[in-house]
């Protein structure tokens, strides 16, 4: 045997104990609902009112640490009309967006977890960063539109003081969750993963009302019926449209399956036995 194939067989070999059988890759798929948590809407958890699916893959490290890169496709969309505070339904706006996501997390497990042995099922968390894009809309006489472009707080305009938002942003992003083997190579999950972004756009809502005849002039008459659809119908010039203090959130919950790739350990102990 070469010096150099014998070096690293030994190497392995003295590694092993401490692969556990326990270093594998997962890929998986998940689906579920969404929630909005922002200016529009209940403030409150609330039934589901979208949706997402995505693709995921885990890299395990041991029966406790793993990480975990996503990519997620949704709608999140809230109505005014659900809330439970006045002010918001005289207000009256409601919106829907399409989201694009990614993000990685470092997720722990509180038992030992091992696919195909006892230890079979376990409580998690995770944390960590993403990005999403966003482009929300409302609808009016039966149609939707983008408000983006509309500037419905007057953003570009002569009575704004702000550019319009970015149509992408960032979030914080933590999850609970419970995932249980189904044999040696498959596992199903639970989980509801929150979102804290760092936009306050995601429902085109955030700062004050502008004035209705700037943005006809400026905009459009769309751009205006759009940015203030209150029952009142009042002049609202300079009062605030919605709670620039608080950035908005958004929540997924669903279920995923996951799939064993390969096994770390296999591999290098098969390397060993050559």
């Amino acid at each position: 045997m070469k010096l150099k194939q014998l070096i690293i067989k030994s190497i392995v070999l003295l590694l092993l104990p401490f692969l556990g059988r326990s270093q594998y890759l997962e890929i998986g798929i998940t689906g579920g609902g969404s929630n909005f948590l922002g200016d529009v809407g209940p403030y409150s958890f609330d039934l589901p009112q979208g949706y997402h699916a995505g693709f995921l893959m885990r890299y395990n490290f041991n029966r406790f640490w793993s990480i975990r890169a996503q990519a997620n496709y949704g709608l999140v969309q809230s109505d005014d009309a659900r809330s439970s505070i006045a002010l918001r339904n005289e207000r009256n706006l409601s919106f829907r967006s399409v989201v694009r996501e990614a993000y990685v997390v470092a997720e722990f497990n509180f038992f030992e977890y091992q696919p195909g042995t006892k230890l079979w099922h376990t409580p998690y968390i995770n944390g960590g960063f993403g990005v999403f894009s966003f482009n929300p809309e409302a609808q009016f006489d039966g149609n939707w539109y983008e408000l983006r472009e509309l500037r419905t707080e007057g953003q570009g305009t002569s009575v704004g003081n702000s550019a319009p938002y970015a149509e992408a942003s960032s979030f914080f992003i933590f999850s609970l969750g419970y995932k249980f083997a189904l044999g040696s190579f498959t596992s199903l999950a639970i989980e509801s993963s929150f979102r804290s972004t760092y936009t306050d756009y995601l429902d085109d809502v955030s700062g004050f009302y502008a004035d209705p005849m700037v943005l006809e002039n400026e905009v459009s008459l769309l751009a205006a019926n759009l940015a203030d659809r209150s029952f009142s119908g009042s002049d609202k010039e300079n009062i605030l449209r919605g709670d620039p203090s608080n950035q908005d959130w958004y929540i997924f919950t669903g279920i995923s399956i996951q799939f064993k790739f390969g096994e770390l350990y296999e591999k290098c102990a098969n390397f060993v036995g050559n």
